[in-house]
């Protein structure tokens, strides 16, 4: 398992557009974003969300979706103020899509080493378009919290991430009609406006090259056609190597972790509280996360 550090990125220049979205909650920016990826897309599209504001932020009912008919709905799960959370898409099922499970394990062994990480969550039914496509952040009211649309292709594989900071004032990057990502000039329409860039336009100072290796051995001939690896900075804050099982954080998996797992056995408390022994996230602590510590055990 891998637990995000706190620790923002490095992001230049100055927003000028400024859009009223409130709310005494955490605020969540689109801060990368992969569409294209060199070869499939399964599993190799994805999201980088980055909690702004000054509080933990629960995406119970918020959804992520483009204005056609794309939507996903996002589980219960918190970022942690000044935290990440990827979103991996696995595509459509029956339509060359994998499943969610799949899709963050492609990640995973795409970027992560192998390692799976409770901040990368695979999604369905939802694509990104390659030459343009829109990516709308909605809370559970349907108010717009974020968004980018872009027109014009993108050179695989560099990811788009966000340039620009300065309390994050601009969170809409226009619409189909009038996008406002201009990979290779100016964002929004103003001149001089950073916005968003690709990895190979405007360098990123937390960009890394993704491994592609085992891709074939483990996910099939599928990935077979993939031929450079993609340049992105989907680690963006640092990350921190911790074991799965590990439950009090002590660096090791034993007695104490035992107990906290049969102290929290049930169903995890409201959507979106801290539930720390549910080591495979599906809301309930049970028999698969003792199996989980104790694959771990140390």
């Amino acid at each position: 398992m891998i637990n995000m550090i706190d620790s923002p990125r490095v992001l230049l220049g100055v927003a000028v557009v400024n859009l009223g979205v409130a709310g005494a909650t955490g605020q969540p920016a689109i801060t990368e974003f992969m569409n294209n990826p060199d070869g499939a897309d399964q599993g190799r599209e994805w999201i980088e969300l980055y909690n702004f504001g000054p509080v933990d932020l629960c995406l119970a009912g918020w959804t992520v979706e483009d204005e056609d008919t794309d939507l996903f709905v996002l589980p219960d799960v918190t970022i942690p103020s000044g935290g990440y959370l990827v979103l991996v898409s696995g595509g459509v099922p029956g339509l060359g899509g994998v499943d969610a499970a799949t899709a963050q394990a492609i990640f995973a062994e795409e970027w992560l080493g192998g390692l799976v990480s409770p901040w990368v969550l695979g999604m369905q039914g939802m694509v990104l378009g390659n030459e343009a496509d829109e990516i709308i952040v909605r809370d559970p009211d349907g108010v717009v919290a974020w968004s980018v649309a872009w027109s014009d292709d993108e050179t695989p594989p560099f990811a788009t991430f966000l340039t620009h900071e300065s309390g994050y004032e601009t969170r809409v990057f226009g619409d189909a009609v009038r996008p406002g990502v201009v990979r290779a000039g100016n964002d929004i329409g103003v001149r001089g406006f950073p916005g968003y860039q690709q990895n190979d336009v405007t360098p990123d100072p937390f960009a890394q090259v993704s491994q592609i290796d085992n891709l074939v051995v483990l996910f099939g001939d599928d990935f077979a056609n993939v031929l450079q690896p993609g340049l992105g900075s989907p680690l963006a804050g640092g990350y921190a190597i911790v074991q799965v099982g590990d439950i009090d954080g002590d660096g090791t998996i034993d007695i104490p972790d035992v107990l906290a797992i049969f102290d929290a056995w049930g169903p995890c408390p409201e959507p979106c509280a801290a539930c720390p022994a549910d080591l495979d996230g599906d809301g309930v602590v049970g028999i698969s996360d003792f199996l989980g510590l104790l694959a771990g055990w140390t």
